[in-house]
């Protein structure tokens, strides 16, 4: 009786250890295509928090503007602050959501009428100006109305984008004072 030598692997064996290796390749890709989306998404909320934070400063900076230009008078939403001097409203910056334009416009103030420049793309941001009643110097838009100017405001900034078709935001607020030292 001859005995054959039957060394190495059957065909079964080696379709089996493809398998087995084809199934770790598709697991490792799929988790390197996750990594590359949550990346993506951390771009774009970084952008977001980059874009929210300038607003913020720039808002911030406008009080110290030239108050004959803008100023604290022109720290409102489009058609608040009554100024009396000039029977018009002063208020500089959008109402609503907008689209986020890359610039700033002649003004120097992100988030005005005069932005210029590209839209960024799925990026919106939302400016809300709210002035606050300060109970020692009462303003007109106090419970009890007075005759001291407005000299408090609290100021959100919002920015909304979507990362693979999930809506997110960013939002900052602060409270800005008006308050001069020899008050």
């Amino acid at each position: 009786m001859k005995h054959r030598s039957e060394a190495g692997f059957s065909y079964v064996d080696v379709m089996i250890a493809i398998v087995i290796l084809s199934v770790g390749i598709l697991a490792l890709l799929s988790g390197i295509a996750g990594a590359v989306v949550q990346s993506k998404g951390q771009e774009v909320q970084l952008l977001a928090k980059q874009v929210a934070s300038s607003t913020m400063e720039s808002i911030m900076s406008l009080k110290e503007t030239d108050p004959n230009r803008l100023g604290w008078i022109a720290m409102g939403n489009v058609n608040t602050n009554w100024d009396t001097a000039t029977s018009t409203y002063r208020g500089v910056f959008v109402v609503g959501e907008q689209d986020v334009l890359e610039n700033a416009g002649p003004d120097q103030v992100i988030g005005t009428a005069d932005d210029t420049g590209a839209t960024i793309p799925g990026m919106t941001r939302e400016i809300v100006i709210t002035d606050q009643c300060d109970t020692d110097r009462p303003s007109p838009n106090c419970a009890t109305p007075g005759t001291w100017p407005v000299r408090i405001r609290t100021v959100v900034v919002t920015v909304r984008y979507s990362v693979n078709g999930v809506r997110r935001q960013e939002r900052l607020s602060t409270v800005l004072t008006d308050y001069a030292a020899t008050e």
